[in-house]
């Protein structure tokens, strides 16, 4: 079976990675580590480029972000398998997570307040809902 845990664009080291290492190690299983890079972004980015920005180029972004995560975070980055995604983070995820038959999802969160998670919407709390899987959730220690 696979663990998936999921990262986001900030390069440095992440509890994510070190739980899903913890799982993947206790259920010998395989690790992969995912960044989604968002629609909007993709969008943006395409903008930008004058010779076109394709889908391959944001996935390819996106699995650099998650292989300098794991770098930064493990000291056995090759034990795990990086991948990048594009498109509405909360599909991606999901979607991966059953091609993979992933048997966990590990993500990060934040804690917010309630008015925050009304308005805003909360990536964590909608993969929570909707995933097949057990997801382990992984709260900043701010």
């Amino acid at each position: 079976m696979t663990i998936l845990a999921a990262v986001d664009g900030e390069q440095k080291p992440d509890r994510v990675v070190t739980i899903g290492e913890d799982l993947a190690n206790a259920y010998d299983d395989q690790l992969v580590v995912v960044n989604v890079l968002n629609q909007k972004e993709f969008e943006e980015r395409d903008d930008v480029h004058q010779a076109g920005y394709t889908v391959e180029d944001g996935q390819k972004d996106a699995e650099s972000v998650a292989r300098s995560v794991v770098k930064a975070t493990t000291d056995r980055p090759g034990h795990v398998e990086t991948r990048g995604l594009v498109g509405e983070v909360v599909d991606e995820l999901l979607g991966e997570t059953e091609r993979l038959d992933a048997s966990y999802l590990v993500i990060g969160g934040r804690k917010r307040t309630a008015v925050g998670k009304a308005l805003f919407g909360s990536t964590t709390q909608s993969v929570l809902l909707s995933a097949d899987v057990p997801v382990v959730a992984v709260m900043d220690e701010k």
